[in-house]
């Protein structure tokens, strides 16, 4: 039995996991507790580690392999051409990193020099360049161009995104 990826349709990881759990495969969807903006205030939500994504344990049975294909909402098996099995290492390592007690927050790649995007706040939808970065109190500072002027304003983390 090997470990694979399969890619979901936007939003559809739970729904596929659900189903696939339903036809007796076994399936590993790691989630984590995020902070999330709503309604102008900060709430803790549960949402995928990966999204669009899941882990699909398969072998080499080819009916259990047509079940995972004709899921709804399972768009493809990751891989170059035909599927590629993920090494245990690597799912037991986000096992690990899921039930420790931690604060997992996964963020956009983003590095010093960067053109970044505001997504939320006053702010929001002003374009500017990454230039510093605390990872210990999740803050970046950007430089924005405002009034003909540069302007280094303090924002969190999750309130931009690469542009």
């Amino acid at each position: 039995m090997s470990w694979y990826a399969g890619y979901t349709k936007c939003n559809h990881e739970r729904v596929v996991n659900k189903i696939l759990h339903d036809k007796g495969i076994n399936t590993f969807l790691p989630e984590i507790i995020v902070p999330s903006r709503r309604n102008n205030r900060k709430i803790l939500i549960k949402r995928p580690l990966f999204r669009n994504y899941l882990f699909i344990e398969l072998d080499e049975i080819r009916d259990t392999w047509m079940k995972v294909f004709r899921t709804p909402g399972l768009a493809r098996i990751c891989g170059n051409g035909r599927p590629t099995a993920i090494p245990d290492e690597d799912i037991n390592s986000i096992k690990i990193f899921i039930r420790s007690d931690r604060n997992i927050y996964p963020l956009p790649f983003l590095h010093v020099g960067a053109r970044v995007q505001v997504i939320s706040g006053p702010l929001t939808g002003a374009i500017g360049i990454l230039v510093k970065e605390d990872r210990k109190k999740r803050r970046l500072s950007v430089s924005l161009e405002l009034m003909g002027q540069s302007v280094v304003v303090s924002l969190f983390d999750d309130e931009v995104k690469p542009f």
